[in-house]
């Protein structure tokens, strides 16, 4: 495969499948809970094992089905990322565990057991589909969820750590006959094929006794903060992305000169991967072709301009993907800062950002310095500068078309405005981060 494909190992191929099943067989009659094992994609490796009646009818189902397979990949993957076996409802309301398989930095799947409820705590885990069919509104399927067994958290929790161990002895000695698949729009982009010395399959357990290898690897220091990014995400706060992406860069380009290998954004894109995956099955399916769509052919080193771009538009992209589209009555300050942050040349006049919001300019004025502090002005003036000085050290676009393209008019505006607020004109800026670079890299 080139440096550029997307692919991934198939666990049907790494392990002993006839002894998964058996082991798997095994758990399930001592523990009493479902459990089957599922690729990447959460399509079953092995064939379910005490599975309830309740889920052998939804599988069976071809519509539910495929919400089986989607909360099967969903908690797999998030156990990846989290390093550790995961608890979560699934869409019908029952309770599973989740314990990715990873090998290198490879997750290629899942153990995935439960189909039970708690005796506590139940509605404090998060749902990973939303109930498209719920258990009560068919009587048949209501009988069936009132056989659903009940049981401590602990019971499970420990269920989980006995999982992890017996899958880790069984991986171990795995068969390493490497077979080949192409994930394709599938629950987290994955890197290019991983060799035969990369180490043991590992399962995370939750009290430690095996080391994980996430997908993110913990030796990379500087990493996104993804809670961050959920959070700014569920406020609608691009601008807050906006920030953490900029010091994520800094991080990872401390030096203005410096070119990454575009291998290097691997980890930020799967972050943003992960993120998209907690809000939905869907939503992670669709930043993956976002980002193999973006990634195309792209080849060569990026600088800090170049990735600050590419970065950005997926963040970007995310947010178009979870928020919702707000009519004009539901449009806010707080959501046109928004798309000025995504693009600081859609509103350069008051009167435009007056019209988005249906108000007059006059109260649209007010209102926006009460919510940033800076006239209207001020602050679409400072986003565009902002812009045009990373363009000015990074790039070597003539100033003219950078003025052209952060829409400053008449383009001359663009350099008595630049030397106002910056003390340099366009042209001194750019001589002067030159020669910093040269004298850094000297």
């Amino acid at each position: 495969m080139g440096d550029g494909d997307y692919g991934a190992l198939d666990l049907r191929h790494l392990v002993d499948v006839e002894r998964l099943q058996q082991i798997q067989d095994e758990f399930a009659a001592d523990t009493g809970l479902g459990v089957i094992t599922v690729d990447s994609t959460g399509a079953p490796v092995t064939d379910p094992s005490h599975f309830t009646e309740l889920c052998q009818f939804l599988r069976n189902n071809p519509a539910t089905r495929e919400l089986c397979y989607g909360c099967d990949a969903h908690g797999g993957f998030q156990s990846s990322i989290e390093g550790k076996p995961v608890v979560y409802q699934c869409h019908a309301g029952l309770v599973d565990f989740s314990v990715s398989i990873i090998m290198g930095n490879q997750f290629l799947g899942a153990v995935a057991a439960g189909q039970v409820l708690l005796t506590r705590g139940q509605y404090d885990l998060r749902q990973l589909l939303a109930a498209h069919s719920t258990p009560s509104t068919d009587p048949g399927l209501q009988q069936l969820a009132s056989e659903i067994r009940t049981i401590d958290v602990d019971e499970l929790h420990r269920a989980a750590n006995a999982i992890a161990q017996l899958a880790n002895e069984t991986l171990s000695k795995r068969s390493h006959t490497f077979g080949l698949v192409t994930t394709g729009p599938s629950l987290g982009r994955l890197p290019v094929v991983a060799q035969a010395d990369q180490g043991p399959l590992l399962v995370p357990l939750v009290d430690g006794l095996s080391k994980p290898i996430p997908l993110i690897p913990a030796s990379r220091r500087n990493q996104l903060d993804v809670v961050a990014v959920g959070r700014n995400l569920h406020a609608q706060n691009v601008g807050g992305n906006l920030e953490l992406l900029g010091s994520y860069l800094d991080g990872l380009l401390p030096q203005w000169s410096q070119k990454i290998p575009r291998d290097d954004l691997r980890s930020l894109e799967d972050a943003l991967i992960a993120v998209a995956q907690r809000e939905g099955a869907q939503y992670g399916r669709e930043m993956t072709l976002a980002v193999a769509s973006r990634n195309g052919n792209r080849r060569a080193a990026m600088n800090r301009y170049e990735c600050q771009i590419h970065c950005e538009r997926l963040l970007i992209q995310l947010h178009d993907l979870i928020e919702p589209k707000l009519a004009v009555k539901d449009r806010t300050i707080a959501s046109l800062v928004n798309e000025i942050e995504k693009d600081p040349t859609v509103f350069l006049s008051v009167s435009s950002a007056a019209q988005y919001l249906a108000i007059s300019e006059s109260h649209y004025s007010r209102q926006f310095k009460q919510h940033t502090g800076q006239s209207h002005t001020a602050y679409v003036t400072a986003k565009r500068l902002e812009r045009a000085k990373l363009m000015l050290t990074h790039t070597d676009k003539p100033i003219m078309r950078i003025a052209t393209e952060l829409e400053f008019q008449p383009r001359n505006y663009f350099s008595r405005t630049f030397k106002k607020h910056l003390g340099l004109t366009p042209g001194e800026y750019r001589q002067q981060q030159r020669a910093e670079r040269l004298a850094a890299a000297g």
